[in-house]
């Protein structure tokens, strides 16, 4: 049955992957933005200009679309300046997307997605780490600010009455557009020998394609069951698998190598914490409930068919 749908972050690398999904469908798309220069090109049925810092402009605009699902897509991961990002997304979370949860319940919507990430996950040995563990809100600077906006966000969604409350934890998002492709970030780190190998290293990264961070959104629009979801590929990977191969693929040097102590002394702290002690996440839940699959089963297929090496 069609519904009608209100998506924030509507013009983000997941939420323009996301649009033209829900219409091929034949749902009702209200795509959410900040700014007017946005407006054009932007596969929807209507566009409306809001910002989620602002409750009431955010509340009418909600009431004059009428949803019936409300999704979240909002991020300031897109900021140049790594802290500024953290900020921004911290703030996004704490107030931006409670703004939101708000103004969908005043609107009478039934069901409210929102972003999570695994990476938030507190480190713990080297487990891979499901929906049960605890999110690290002691981790210290711009981190630790994110991952309790993040914990207290996901709490609101998950108790607030009136409405059924879904969290999506992506890992790491790769594919077009994002700081895995030519001209992003982590891209340009690795192609100008920025990003090493830390030697004992065993931080895990958990990678979510783009595609299944958009595509996962329809499996909730009026399935499953309310709760916290990792949506990740198949293969947690260590650092020392998925960076080298990812350097060969783009074209770029092989990876120095560091030692712990001359990582702490070169590299900002979030870095060293990613490359040595971070978490995967499994995605054992929504495989076994939803019978959900990734579009993109492992890195190593997606990171090729990012860098045109993948068949077909």
């Amino acid at each position: 049955m069609p519904l009608r749908v209100v998506v924030a972050g509507a013009t983000g690398v997941v939420g323009r992957k996301l649009l033209p999904l829900l219409r091929e469908r034949e749902h009702h798309v209200t795509a959410l933005v900040r700014k007017t220069d946005r407006l054009e090109d932007v596969p929807a049925d209507e566009v409306v200009v809001a910002d989620v810092l602002d409750l009431e402009g955010l509340s009418d605009r909600l009431r004059e679309s009428g949803p019936d699902v409300v999704i979240d897509q909002t991020t300031g991961f897109g900021a140049a300046d790594r802290d500024e990002a953290m900020r921004r997304t911290a703030k996004l979370r704490a107030s931006g997307s409670k703004n939101l949860l708000d103004a969908a319940v005043q609107a009478g919507a039934r069901r409210f997605i929102a972003p999570g990430m695994t990476a938030a996950y507190r480190p713990h040995g080297h487990d891979v780490l499901d929906e049960e563990a605890p999110l690290w809100t002691e981790a210290p600077g711009c981190w630790g600010e994110v991952v309790r906006a993040l914990a207290s966000m996901e709490e609101e969604v998950l108790t607030r009455a009136g409405i059924e409350g879904f969290v999506l934890r992506y890992g790491s998002l790769y594919g077009p557009d994002t700081e895995y492709a030519p001209g992003g970030d982590i891209h340009a780190r690795v192609c100008g020998s920025e990003l090493p190998l830390v030697v004992d290293g065993m931080g895990l990264t958990s990678f979510t394609h783009v595609d299944d961070a958009a595509g996962v959104v329809l499996e909730f629009l009026e399935g499953g069951d309310p709760g916290v979801y990792n949506v990740v590929d198949n293969e947690p990977a260590e650092c020392s698998e998925w960076l080298p191969a990812y350097a060969r693929m783009a074209g770029g040097p092989a990876p120095v190598s560091l030692t712990a102590d001359q990582a702490k002394a070169q590299l900002d702290w979030l870095t060293v914490h990613q490359l040595t002690e971070q978490r995967g996440a499994t995605n054992f839940r929504i495989r076994e409930t939803l019978g959900w699959r990734p579009t993109w089963p492992s890195w190593r297929e997606g990171f090729a068919n990012l860098f045109g090496l993948w068949p077909g």
